[in-house]
Parts: C-alpha cells; sequence; structure tokens
C-alpha cells in the first residue's frame, strides 16, 4: 500500500494505551462494534485513505486507541472490515429490490434504477465511491469489493432483463447491464461536479429514467437501431496511431505508458511571442516536471504526491523543484491544468464546427473517450483527481472547470444536431453523454468477473449517444 494509507502496525504500538474495561456483555460488544465501523467509515470518507488512521476513528466513537484494540487489531483490519461492510450493505439493499417476489421484472427494474438513483443524489454514496475507486487503484483487497460490487449490479439487471426479454441472449443481457452499471456511475461522478439549477436537474433526471427505461424496455434490433453497420469506429478505437497518442504525447511515451504534458506559458498564444533561450530551456523543465508529476499521481496515488516525493523520481534536489514550483499547490495546479487544457484543446477542436457534420464530430469525441478509457494509466489519474477534489479545494475547481467545458462542447453539438430541442433539454442530453463517457472508467476498472465484451458495450453506447442526440428517447410501456 502506498502513502498514507493504514499501516500494519498494531493500534496499541501506534500510541494507544490498552484498556482494562472493554465491554462486559455481548449486546454491549455488537452496539461498540457497529459504532467504530460506522465511525471508521465516516473517517474513510471524509479524511480519504491518504488521511485515515485509528487515532480519528477512536476520538469519533470516544474512546481510547487500546479499547479500540479489542475490536481490531490493526488499522489495515479496520478499514477492511468498515468497507466491506458498507459495500456488502448497499448492495444487499439494491439486491433486495430487485428480487422482489410478486413484481414485474419491469417494475423490479425501475424501483431498483430508482432507488440507486436516489442514494446519488440524496446521500453521501458518492463521496464514499469516489474514494473507494480511488483506494482500489493501491489495495488489492479494496478492487476485489469494487469488482464484487460491479458485478453483482450487473448480474442484478442482466436477471431482470432475462425475465423481461426471454430472447436475449447472455452477452446482449451483460452488454445492457454494464451500460446501466456505467450510466449509474458515471452519474456518480456528473452529479458530484456539475452544477444545475432545479430546473435543469429535474429535466436531466427525467431524461436519466427515460434512457434506462428504453435500455430496459427495446427489443434488441429497435436498441440497436442507430449502430453503425461498418466497424471503422472499432478500428479507430484499436489504432495505435490514432488522435489518443497526439493526446497524451508521442508514441513512444505512449508504448512505455506515461504521460507527456507541457504547461502553456503566459503570453505563449499572443503572435508576438518569442522565449528566451533560457526562457525554452525553462519551458522544457517545467514540462519535464508536471509529467513526472502526472505520473507520480496515477501510479502511486494522492497520498505520495508531494514535492520531495517529485522531486526524487526526478533525481533532482527537493530545493531545485522549489526553483520552478515553490508549493505542493503550484505543482499540483499545474499538473492539472496541463492535463486539462490538454483535453479541452483537443476535444473543442474536433467539436468546433467545420465541413464535417455535427454528428461525425460527435462521433469522433466520443470514440476517442472510449479510447482513452482503455488506458490504465489515464483512469487511475482520474480516479485519484476525483477522490482528491473531495480534500483539495484547487482540484475541485479545475474538476468542476474541466466538467463544465467539458460538457458545453457536448451542448454545442447537440443544439447542431437538433435545432428543434430548448436549451434545457440541450443541456439535459449532454450532461448525460458526458456522464456516460465518465462513467465508462468503470467498465475497464471493475469487469474482472463475468467481463462483457467491451468493444460490444462501447458500439451500443454509442447507439445511445446517438439517440440522445437526436432526441429519440422512445421506450415502451410496461404490459
Amino acid at each position: 500500500m502506498h502513502g498514507k494509507a493504514p499501516e500494519q502496525e498494531t493500534l496499541h504500538e501506534s500510541g494507544g494505551t490498552r484498556s482494562d474495561t472493554g465491554p462486559t456483555t455481548r449486546g454491549n460488544r455488537e452496539l461498540r462494534l457497529a459504532q467504530i465501523i460506522l465511525a471508521a467509515q465516516q473517517a474513510f470518507q471524509e479524511d480519504g485513505y491518504a488521511g485515515f488512521g485509528a487515532r480519528g476513528v477512536a476520538g469519533r466513537v470516544g474512546i481510547t486507541l487500546g479499547n479500540l484494540q479489542y475490536y481490531f487489531r490493526t488499522k489495515e483490519e479496520l478499514l477492511r472490515v468498515a468497507l466491506e461492510t458498507y459495500v456488502r450493505q448497499i448492495v444487499k439493499d439494491h439486491s433486495a429490490i430487485a428480487n422482489q417476489s410478486g413484481v414485474g421484472p419491469t417494475r423490479r427494474c425501475s424501483e431498483l434504477v430508482d432507488r440507486v438513483f436516489h442514494d446519488i443524489n440524496e446521500t453521501d454514496m458518492p463521496k464514499f465511491l469516489l474514494e473507494l475507486w480511488a483506494f482500489a487503484q493501491h489495495e488489492p483487497y479494496a478492487a476485489e469489493l469494487v469488482e464484487e460490487m460491479h458485478s453483482e449490479y450487473r448480474s442484478s439487471f442482466a436477471k431482470l432483463l432475462a425475465e423481461i426479454h426471454p430472447t436475449l441472449t447472455n452477452e446482449q443481457r451483460l452488454v445492457r447491464a454494464s451500460i446501466l452499471v456505467v450510466q449509474m456511475a458515471g452519474l456518480v461522478i456528473a452529479n458530484h461536479f456539475g452544477r444545475d439549477s432545479d430546473k435543469d436537474f429535474t429535466e436531466f433526471v427525467r431524461l436519466t429514467r427515460r434512457i434506462a427505461k428504453m435500455i430496459t424496455s427495446l427489443s434488441q434490433q429497435e436498441l440497436e437501431g442507430s449502430v453503425p453497420s461498418h466497424d471503422s469506429s472499432r478500428h479507430q478505437a484499436n489504432s495505435k496511431g490514432g488522435a489518443h497518442s497526439r493526446v497524451l504525447g508521442s508514441e513512444e511515451h505512449v508504448k512505455h505508458g506515461l504521460f507527456e504534458l507541457s504547461l502553456r506559458q503566459a503570453g505563449q498564444d499572443a503572435p508576438y511571442y518569442r522565449p528566451t533561450v533560457q526562457g525554452k530551456r525553462r519551458e522544457v523543465k517545467i514540462n519535464e516536471i508536471i509529467s513526472s508529476a502526472a505520473n507520480l499521481l496515477a501510479t502511486e496515488g494522492y497520498a505520495n504526491f508531494t514535492l520531495a516525493r517529485v522531486a526524487e523520481e526526478l533525481g533532482i534536489p527537493r530545493s531545485a523543484l522549489k526553483n520552478y514550483f515553490p508549493t505542493h499547490e503550484d505543482l499540483l495546479r499545474s499538473t492539472i491544468v496541463a492535463l486539462v487544457n490538454t483535453y479541452l484543446d483537443r476535444y473543442a477542436d474536433m467539436g468546433r464546427p467545420t465541413g464535417k457534420p455535427a454528428m461525425e464530430r460527435l462521433r469522433e469525441i466520443v470514440d476517442d473517450a472510449f479510447e482513452e478509457v482503455r488506458d490504465p494509466r489515464i483512469c487511475q489519474f482520474e480516479f485519484e483527481l476525483l477522490a482528491l477534489a473531495q480534500h483539495s479545494d484547487i482540484t475541485l475547481e479545475l474538476l468542476r472547470r474541466l466538467y463544465t467545458a467539458y460538457r458545453a462542447i457536448y451542448v454545442d453539438l447537440v443544439r447542431e444536431i437538433d435545432a428543434s430541442a430548448t436549451a434545457r433539454e440541450c443541456h439535459a442530453r449532454a450532461r448525460l453523454i458526458a456522464a456516460q463517457m465518465e462513467g465508462a472508467i468503470i467498465l475497464m476498472s471493475g469487469s474482472r468477473k463475468q467481463p462483457p465484451d467491451v468493444d460490444r458495450v462501447f458500439e451500443l453506447m454509442r447507439a445511445i449517444t446517438i439517440r440522445l442526440a437526436h432526441g429519440n428517447i422512445a421506450a415502451k410501456e410496461a404490459a
């Protein structure tokens, strides 16, 4: 485990004094155990995996570290139980809805979507999941928990789809179920970082439910109505010389799984900008630093993102690094800005009105986004940023800026494709398209059990995106 994640040392060894006045009855012990687990879940959510500590948990419960050791010998054991309890409880609650007796499958599916949607919007579940997804990049048991959770959701939706559409193959059911899970994950991200007025949000909720209903109610032929008959999109996604390598850096950097970023300096966009030789050298060094910082953040997590660790990675003294970035916040902001601008510039250019039809430009952006999530370092980097944004105002500010600008590109494309749509409809459709793209990272990070055909999932997601852009969101009513 990396950074400040829970150590293997015992709580007693970490400074607590063991008390001789432990619980005396089974009832008291179970109550205290529940209090400790709840406090650990809250500490993980609020302090993050990097800041989680037994002392903080004990303080929340109002006991000493020594008393806490009666229940959990190590911080690792405490956190593991807390995470397992949380994940398995929400899965149990949602599975109970999917498995209700005496209720038709269409209604059960609708109720399950509504419950998940409620938990995303009305509880702290998104904060917990954002932290868990990042932690899972570094801790195997957390990765297994995430996999277990997503597998259970896919299984629940697939079983319901089998009842609704008996003629669907197992793979077809799994693909649709995977898309529903992707959309739910995307909503966790979109609703956490996107800001809407009440009326805009109401429209978005209505649209989200209609799309879920469409996915579960339409026949395979109807749902696939917008899937391209050719295979060029898949070829483009798998092409090594595609746009993705140009976004992330040279082909050599892509080959070795490394970021190659550049930070646009003040004045570079001015036509008269002419850097000096010394200025060019400084730019090269700054770009080398932020590229190394991005690689470190993706691979080792935000817990290890420090000036000292970045300097060590570069093989230079910390004092030399501070000549370029005096503080941790300076380096963090510059690293995120470089990556944000790289993607915004790329997608803004792809979405800009040209000789290509708007739908073709939309497909190019969607294909590029799908290619992006095939890259593990991109997924790791995004998971870390999503979690870090809960503890860093700088990160939160930049991610909100990224999401707003990214969604605006989809708004303009939807408006161009469907001129009859109102501004609120364009906004809701664009937000759902963006959420679907964001949620795709879950497909790649949590699909080892019952793995769906990723290419097939992306094809169907592309068809749904086309339907969204056109406003073709028909769904059959339940019998």
